[in-house]
């Protein structure tokens, strides 16, 4: 895979994609700085807006669209969407290239602009939509200059109904409807980009990894302006940290990191084992087996639960859910059983960047269907979260638990409201969060979380809070293996919130987020798991970083 070619198309499509959402938002009527020039008037049955008749929906998403300006900002929205599009149709062109879905954004033919997805719309082929959003487009549909209409229309209509687009990327936010760039289907435009670059090649779009590239190159101009602004003596914002702390990890030292954790506990397990290991390259074998009061037994490859708990796009969780589905297949699987059980036992990713979280979704899945495209249907999601917003119901919390959780006591209540309190910073501070969670707390979770399983019949006081119960059980998990390429940011760059935190729940590694993050893994890992991570040298030898090395040497062990 040439990285370099990857990060000129991912600038360039960034460029693109930002320059159609300004020209769209200023059709919208919103200034550079967020101001409007003119604003939808409502009447019975419409509205108007610059002298035309619009919808009333087009009203509610334009109304949505400036709350959320003036909540956010013109420029964190405009990025929002630019990234909306780029994703999705970055993971509709590799669900092409992977024969997962028919080539919906093709030309129809040479010199045509015409993605395939509107011409089989014209001829009466289309993906489920609303009544309300049928009669538009069908209204649309005789006009062959409205096909950008007709292909907002259509490609929002299959995000919904696509099942890994949908399970991965969620539904499109109302507003993010109306900034699909305007130049989308022009020459040069995003579309033609993804149809005739040769900046990715065919064997580059079987590599679930090159979601996580592409994303890593979208974000490095946002990266170069935080670190620009660090050197202005300004501290990382909450929306910052993503940004500042993405890298993705080259393949070599991913293999290393997940062959010498996951497969060497496998091999210590299983001595005599001597030809899957062939394939590890990075695999190095110790001069002395492993003694045996070290090695970490385990009955069943269920119970080998490996994490990265900052995943990014989900580099390490593809490496090692390809070591985990290799294991499978030795000891007789079948591929989907195999799938199933990493899916549902062994892998957990956490990340505090949404985004990322979807693309390693994304990526983990495609690694699925490569191997059974049973799993194209999305009826089965692997085990990736992200940090969730501060939790709408907190008032009604202790009222709601004993619903939730049947015959918890207020020692339960408590443990959890005090956890849920926490989940407020959870986007400044991620997975270095401490609950305070006892095992009665934390079993009685875990049963009524399997018993709810995906309901979706659940009132939305409860779907939210499930979701933040599924980060308080992932980070009170015990993994056999927590294998990361952790975030690095020096105290002097943390904002005041995330310092303090540090400071007072990881001392000895206050320095960094990285030398934190090292302190989490072991908390985090059962006793004789292994624990892998690439990070910056410092903490070897600068004296901020004594009392770590000495907790190091008293409680760990190197190999």
């Amino acid at each position: 895979m040439d990285t370099g070619r990857l990060k000129r198309f991912a600038a360039e499509a960034r460029n693109i994609l930002m320059q159609g959402v300004a020209h769209r938002l200023q059709a919208l009527g919103f200034q550079a700085d967020g101001i409007t020039t003119e604003e939808p008037t409502l009447f019975a049955g419409g509205a108007t807006f610059m002298g035309e008749v619009v919808s009333e929906d087009f009203y509610n998403k334009w109304l949505s669209l400036k709350f959320a300006v003036i909540k956010h900002g013109l420029e964190e929205i405009a990025e929002e969407a630019a990234y909306t599009w780029f994703n999705r149709l970055v993971a509709i062109r590799i669900m092409v290239k992977n024969n997962l879905i028919a080539p919906i954004l093709q030309y129809e033919s040479e010199g045509v602009m015409v993605p395939l997805l509107v011409s089989e719309a014209r001829q009466g082929r289309m993906p489920a939509m609303s009544a309300d959003e049928l009669r538009k487009l069908t209204a649309l549909l005789d006009d062959d200059s409205k096909t950008a209409d007709q292909f907002k229309i259509l490609i929002v209509a299959f995000c919904h109904t696509n099942p890994v687009i949908n399970n991965c990327f969620g539904h499109i936010s109302d507003y993010t409807e109306l900034l699909l760039p305007t130049n989308i289907l022009a020459e040069g435009g995003f579309i033609d980009m993804l149809n005739n670059t040769e900046f990715i090649s065919d064997d580059d779009y079987k590599t679930p990894e090159l979601i996580g590239w592409l994303y890593q190159y979208y974000i490095s101009e946002k990266k170069d302006d935080v670190f620009a602004s660090f050197k202005k003596g300004k501290k990382a914002d909450a929306k910052d940290i993503p940004a500042a702390t993405q890298i993705f990890t080259p393949n070599w030292i991913v293999k290393y990191m997940v062959q010498n954790t996951i497969g060497r506990i496998y091999l210590d397990n299983n001595p005599y084992e001597t030809e899957i290991q062939k394939g590890w390259k990075y695999l190095v074998e110790p001069t002395e087996p492993t003694p045996k009061e070290n090695i970490l037994h385990y009955n069943d490859l269920k119970d080998l639960k490996f994490a990265d708990l900052a995943c990014g796009s989900g580099h390490i969780l593809n490496e090692g859910f390809d070591i985990l589905y290799d294991l499978y297949q030795l000891e007789g699987y079948s591929r989907k059983e195999a799938i199933e059980n990493i899916f549902n036992y062994n892998l957990t990713g956490i990340d505090i960047d949404t985004r990322a979280k979807q693309l390693a979704q994304f990526a983990l899945l495609l690694k699925a269907c490569q191997r059974d495209s049973s799993f194209a249907d999305g009826h089965l999601m692997p085990i990736v979260l992200d940090m969730p917003e501060p939790y709408h119901y907190k008032e009604q919390l202790k009222d709601l638990l004993p619903h939730f959780l049947i015959g918890c006591n207020q020692k339960m209540v408590q443990e959890i409201t005090d956890a849920i309190e926490l989940m407020d910073q959870a986007k400044n501070l991620g997975s270095i969060m401490k609950f305070n969670i006892s095992e009665q707390t934390r079993n009685a979770i875990a049963v009524r979380m399997e018993e709810y399983g995906n309901d979706k019949t659940i009132s939305d006081e409860f779907e939210q809070l499930k979701e933040r119960l599924r980060i308080i059980l992932a980070l009170t998990e015990k993994y056999a293996a927590v294998v990361m390429n952790p975030p690095y940011m020096g105290s002097a760059n943390m904002n005041k919130e995330l310092s303090n935190y540090v400071k007072n729940e990881y001392s000895i590694g206050k320095e960094d987020l990285c030398t934190s993050f090292m302190i989490l893994q072991t908390e985090r890992t059962t006793i004789n798991g292994l624990i892998a991570n690439i990070i910056p040298p410092s903490w070897m030898f600068l004296t901020a970083f004594k009392d770590l090395r000495h907790s190091i040497i008293e409680n760990q062990t190197i190999q």
